[in-house]
């Protein structure tokens, strides 16, 4: 069952704006999943990068 957490304190409002998120879809997961992991793998990728050329300009 889900619970959602609701604005209540200006009673005068018609409109309850909720302030929790929806869970997210199977596809907002699996993209997020793949982008967290492209960006660790560009994190990793690019020192190595720059200490090749380091090297490569050192030598």
């Amino acid at each position: 069952m889900a619970v959602r957490a609701f604005d209540l304190t200006d009673v005068s409002a018609a409109t309850v704006t909720v302030r929790e998120a929806a869970p997210r879809t199977r596809r907002e997961t699996r993209r997020l999943r793949q982008r967290h992991a492209v960006v660790g793998l560009v994190l990793l990728t690019v020192p190595f990068a720059a200490a090749l050329v380091v090297i490569g300009v050192v030598h």
